[in-house]
């Protein structure tokens, strides 16, 4: 990995160079919103003085002077004004290098206020994996992905994480990741645009007006209101000019106006109740919409939903106008004004006139625009993922016989200064069985397997020098939990959870299941866990099934000899340095010959008995003894 290694320095190199840069730029900016706050309060102070002085001692230079003091007192409101806006988008950008160079150190955690970059919601019971290898919730797979601020996007990802995708998905997303990862202005300029729109309830709550964009078509009978409008405006221009013949016409026409909102009320109601809202939900997506219009996107499954989005004047320009035309019906929301406003112009009947007419030219398209944007911004996901993690490599996810084949496997929840690597090959071998000692890398090589087919399945590069898998259905057994509500023991909802695993490869799915099962069993006595756990790996591998097994019980390594080979015995150990124990997490072949339960507990200040010098000549014995129990 030395080289991949020099390209991960590199991206976080350049990235840490970036931000001295824009720290540097923000000092920059800081001290010109200094200089010209203090401009600004010197000039109004100029303008103040020669304002009062002139009261008192009125004359044309002196007025002439105000008058040039005030222009520049205007040019440096302007000015500050620019650079505030200047310090925002700065700031942003320098939060955005920030939370990068973190997800590559793998440090970042999503802060309270973006509580649902965690993805919790999408964490539900009974997933066939998602709890067992963190893909939600805090420290999780999802928290290291999702950069995007669509609610579309963020869905999306989720269910890419969720589900394996079909082969020819897979690679279509790859590609399009691919292209996206080197479009790192884009990227940027995607995600301050979000950072922008992102604000409480905007791009977050809009299912109100894709209800309406959808909804049954309101005929509102503008035209023919027109007249009486022209009048009412007419004669209240003459009223005002002193023309009193035209007093009653205009006070009648203001009259059949009030009487026509009246009997239109209902249908104007229809169309404005649910869309003038105080605040447009959509106000943020015609930036973020501009910026994929405007974008060279070739990969097809990019090329898609960049051609929807510009389709019929472009979603971009079409949303932007049904933001301003929501606007303009919110004037409701103001009492006096609407009702002067309904009063002298009809404004109700206009704006609603005006929205029907782009429910009826755009309204079918607008949840497909959203979730073009959404694809868009979920394959961006994807391709900062990669960008940041060089060194991860591309998989190939393939149709066919049941394979899992990995060079060089790690985790990505692993930081980088820590990260072990392993080969894990299966095909012809269904199944590792792997014993080791506490906390040698048993559980983490288990997840490393998981948490790569996830990746690869959703079209991301994994954690590996490379990967080669078929398309496969993951299953895990990991983190069980006792339920009291339920009143279910450990044991039992283990029982459960396997069931569902075996019920699985039972399916008429040609997709074969990859399962991943740690400690299994270890509920109960060792002879019901060893035969139980002997039985549920033989019936997993007779029906085509791969995967790996973690356990202590050597009595399962008898499993290799029984199934002639399609399931290998591997291993994790420790070994002692100074009187400690250390651990290097490396994959061997064969059995573990070793245990650290006792020298553990010895370390946290248990007195155990015998100790591992007593024991040692007994330890033949045990091990004659189980293979006479067992067989």
């Amino acid at each position: 990995m030395a080289v991949e290694a020099m390209k991960d320095e590199g991206v976080r190199g350049t990235a840490a160079r970036r931000l001295v840069t824009l720290e540097h730029d923000a000092r920059a900016l800081d001290a010109r919103d200094a200089a010209l706050s203090r401009a600004r309060g010197l000039s109004f102070l100029a303008l103040a003085g020669l304002s009062l002085y002139g009261l008192f001692r009125p004359n044309a230079v002196l007025w002439s002077l105000a008058g040039v003091t005030a222009l520049v007192f205007g040019s440096f409101v302007v000015r500050h004004a620019r650079v505030a806006t200047a310090q925002f988008d700065l700031a942003r950008r320098t939060e955005l290098v920030k939370r990068s160079l973190a997800r590559q150190a793998g440090t970042f955690r999503a802060p309270d206020t973006e509580a649902h970059r965690r993805g919790e919601a999408y964490l539900t019971p009974g997933h066939p994996y998602a709890a067992d290898l963190d893909i939600f919730g805090k420290r999780s797979l999802f928290e290291l992905l999702d950069v995007t601020y669509t609610p579309g996007a963020e869905a999306k990802l989720a269910t890419w994480l969720s589900a394996p995708s079909a082969a020819k998905t897979i690679e279509a997303r790859q590609l399009a990741a691919q292209e996206l990862a080197a479009k790192l202005s884009f990227r940027e300029e995607l995600a301050i645009a979000g950072m922008r729109a992102a604000k409480p309830g905007v791009l977050r709550d809009h299912e109100g007006v894709l209800s309406w964009a959808v909804g049954p078509r309101v005929s509102v009978p503008a035209l023919f209101l027109v007249p009486l409008l022209v009048a009412q405006v007419g004669l209240g221009i003459a009223a005002a000019l002193g023309i009193e013949a035209a007093l009653k016409p205009w006070s009648l026409a203001v009259l059949l106006q009030i009487g026509a909102g009246i009997l239109l009320r209902g249908t104007l109601e229809s169309v404005l109740a649910t869309i003038a809202g105080k605040q447009t939900p959509l106000g943020g997506y015609p930036a973020l919409m501009a910026l994929c219009e405007q974008e060279t996107m070739s990969c097809g499954a990019l090329e898609e939903p960049h051609r929807f989005l510009l389709e019929h004047a472009g979603a971009a320009r079409a949303l932007a106008k049904l933001d301003a035309l929501i606007g303009l019906a919110a004037v409701r929301h103001n009492g006096l004004v609407h009702v002067l406003a309904n009063v002298f112009l009809m404004w109700d009947v206009w704006a609603a006139a005006r929205l029907e007419t782009w429910r009826r030219t755009h309204g079918s398209r607008v949840r497909g625009w959203l979730d073009a944007l959404a694809e868009i911004e979920a394959l961006a996901a994807l391709g900062t993922f990669a960008a940041e993690h060089p060194e991860f490599a591309w998989p190939k996810v393939v149709a066919g016989p049941a394979r899992f084949m990995a060079r060089g496997l790690g985790h990505p929840l692993v930081s980088a200064a820590k990260r072990v690597f392993n080969d894990v090959s299966l095909g012809d071998v269904r199944a590792l069985m792997i014993t080791g000692s506490n906390m040698s890398g048993k559980s983490t090589l288990l997840r490393s397997v998981g948490t790569a087919s996830v990746l690869a399945q959703a079209g991301a590069p994994v954690c590996a020098e490379a990967l080669e898998m078929s398309e496969a259905r993951l299953w895990t057994s990991m983190r069980i939990d006792d339920s009291l509500s339920e009143g279910a023991s450990h044991f039992f909802a283990e029982v459960r959870r396997l069931k569902a695993v075996v019920d699985a490869v039972r399916e008429t799915d040609p997709r074969p299941v990859l399962f991943l099962l740690d400690e299994v069993l270890h509920g109960t006595n060792s002879r019901e866990r060893i035969l139980g756990a002997k039985s549920v790996v033989q019936h997993l591998v007779e029906r085509g099934a791969l995967g790996a097994v973690s356990s202590h019980d050597l009595g399962l390594v008898v499993l290799e000899a029984e199934t002639m080979g399609r399931v290998v015995n591997v291993h994790f150990q420790e070994h002692v340095s100074d009187g400690a124990m250390a651990f290097d997490y490396r994959m061997r072949p064969g059995p573990v010959a070793t245990s650290n339960a006792l020298r553990l507990m010895r370390e946290v200040g248990i007195d155990v008995v015998p100790s591992d010098d007593e024991l040692a000549p007994h330890e033949a014995h045990i091990s004659q003894a189980r293979q006479a129990e067992f067989g």
